[in-house]
């Protein structure tokens, strides 16, 4: 039995979903970044929050959603179309995960999948994910993505830091 529950993302969730965004970059990068930039550096902009309010008021409905277990946020996601800037495979209604992240309590609850099939559905799309970083890789191998070629390096926390785009061609079988 499910032990928590998917919904819509509504601006009211902007505070809960930043926290554990941070919580996750935490959890998941420590071995990526430094750790000053870990504990200082992802609440720094205090427009992060509004920014937020903002991007949940505004066509939400449907592309983000979270995660709760009794009545605590957990993990969200988040996904839409295929952006430009990113020269993606061209195929029509390609989807794209922008964000997703669940707490490591939820590990192995089925709770990543549940969220990320919410906003992403089930059919042929793209996303980024670091290089390095194992777990990530495996749970979206899972959901049928592999890398397709693509990379790019971003500046995080004064490091360069490899990332790869995963692709999705067919709706995998669940697992």
């Amino acid at each position: 039995m499910q032990d928590f529950e998917i919904a819509d993302a509504v601006p009211a969730d902007a505070e809960a979903i930043l926290a554990v965004k941070d919580a996750c970059w935490r959890e998941a990068y420590a071995h990526l970044l430094p750790p000053e930039f870990l504990a200082h550096g992802l609440g720094g902009d205090p427009q992060r929050t509004e920014r937020w309010r903002q991007l949940l008021a505004h066509d939400a409905a449907g592309r983000f959603a979270l995660v709760r277990r009794r009545g605590r946020v957990v993990g969200f996601a988040g996904a839409g179309p295929a952006r430009a800037e990113d020269d993606p495979p061209r195929v029509d209604d390609l989807r794209e995960l922008y964000t997703a992240y669940v707490l490591t309590e939820m590990y192995g609850t089925g709770a990543a999948r549940a969220v990320v099939d919410r906003v992403l559905g089930r059919g042929p799309a793209i996303l980024w994910v670091f290089e390095d970083n194992p777990r990530a890789r495996a749970f979206y191998a899972k959901l049928g993505f592999a890398p397709d070629g693509a990379g790019k390096l971003d500046e995080i926390g004064g490091r360069r830091l490899s990332e790869i785009r995963l692709a999705r061609q067919m709706p995998p079988e669940k697992v």
